[in-house]
């Protein structure tokens, strides 16, 4: 087997934030790194200086810098303590571009559409992260969410995070009994659950699950409710648990002036977890994985350079909260990269308009897609 594989085709396209990297690297290093392959050997060879460059690259955002970039702490593999020393906060480093550039697009399979620019997420997120406090939440506590590829999803993440919380939950279209489970798994606190969810024209009913799960799920001290429905404000939720609407939720954010606090983001170690993205179950029972908040600088390396994706592009996204990927490229946020989040399947045809109508519409530039999606759409003539 070759160690590495064969050079097909190349195109040298001088200003990709791989080649900025690169004319960075060989300025500060006085050495000459003339294929993709030399600058990978020194990354590897000099692992410690190349991180330090990554995170200086991508400017990190830290209270308190890092003493030494990797302390081993143990023979194992995984016995490192990257960062040592730095105290920082994963959605302070994704909210710090702060105008009224489009940051989020949706899309649902019904044809509904809405923009949420930077600004107007950060304050979402302020306003999510003063409610979450008010009613107890902490660092280390748990927040489920069990929604579909929906804004308000984005800001419960990252206002649970900026607390030091740690997100996850079960995919939108699983039963009462197999949602319990993955929220008893994370022993939630609080659990953000949408009232339905479509799926390739398929609707999930999650709304009626929700007394099952709360009479399940012991630790749960509040369900908020997101209503996508409007018929769904009208109905009776005195039967859910310690149950309340988004709205009502997000009121208690509020002074009683109207004022929404200032958002304080704790200062947490690179370690600390922010998400506990489960699989599937498909083996067996659904493992938990757990991602720290320094994930996010390799995911900023991979969006950067081997994406090249940069401020204005734009990225769609289709998977439910609940899938293992789906907070993967909401770090991209952190470069001004706008996130469109679609809410179905990429292969459902949506009031006339296909996959690849939406694409040209909104002048996409990256589409997330696992294979079986292709190849579904394939099947469809749509690929």
């Amino acid at each position: 087997m070759k160690a590495r594989p064969t050079l097909v085709w190349n195109k040298k396209v001088p200003n990709t934030e791989m080649e900025k990297f690169r004319r960075l690297m060989e300025a500060k290093y006085n050495r000459r790194f003339g294929s993709y392959w030399e600058l990978h050997k020194w990354s590897v060879e000099n692992y410690m200086d190349f991180w330090e460059e990554v995170w200086n690259y991508f400017g990190v955002i830290a209270s308190k810098p890092y003493d030494e970039v990797l302390v081993k702490t143990g023979p194992g593999f995984l016995d490192n303590d990257w960062f040592s020393g730095a105290l920082f906060n994963f959605a302070e480093n994704i909210l710090r571009i702060r105008d009224n550039r489009v940051a989020l697009i949706w899309a649902d399979e019904l044809g509904n559409e809405e923009t949420v620019t930077f600004a107007e997420m950060f304050e979402e997120v302020k306003l999510y992260a003063a409610a979450f406090k008010k009613h107890g939440l902490r660092k280390g506590d748990r927040v489920a969410c069990y929604m579909s590829n929906i804004k308000e999803a984005v800001f419960g993440l990252l206002a649970a995070t900026s607390i030091g919380a740690i997100w996850g939950g079960p995919l939108p279209f699983y039963g009462a009994r197999a949602a319990s489970n993955i929220i008893k798994m994370m022993d939630a606190k609080f659990l953000l659950a949408v009232d339905h969810h479509q799926d390739y024209g398929q609707q999930f009913n999650t709304f009626e699950n929700l007394q099952d799960i709360a009479e399940n799920c012991p630790s749960l001290e509040k369900i908020i409710i997101v209503a996508l429905k409007p018929e769904t404000l009208s109905k009776d939720i005195s039967h859910i648990p310690n149950s309340c609407f988004l709205h009502e939720f997000l009121e208690d954010g509020r002074t009683p002036d109207g004022t929404v606090p200032d958002i304080v983001f704790e200062q947490l170690p690179f370690s600390h977890p922010i998400c506990i993205n489960f699989t599937s179950g498909t083996t067996g029972l659904p493992k938990g994985p757990v991602h720290s908040a320094g994930s996010f600088i390799a995911e900023l390396r991979d969006f950067a350079f081997h994406l090249n994706l940069k401020s204005g592009d734009v990225v769609l996204t289709c998977y439910p909260v609940g899938w293992s990927l789906w907070d993967y490229f909401i770090r991209a946020l952190a470069l001004g990269v706008k996130i469109f989040l679609y809410s179905g399947s990429p292969y459902f045809e949506r009031k006339g308009a296909n996959f690849w109508d939406i694409v040209a519409e909104y002048k996409v530039t990256l589409a997330f897609l696992v294979t079986s999606m292709v190849d579904k759409m394939e099947k469809q003539q749509m690929a």
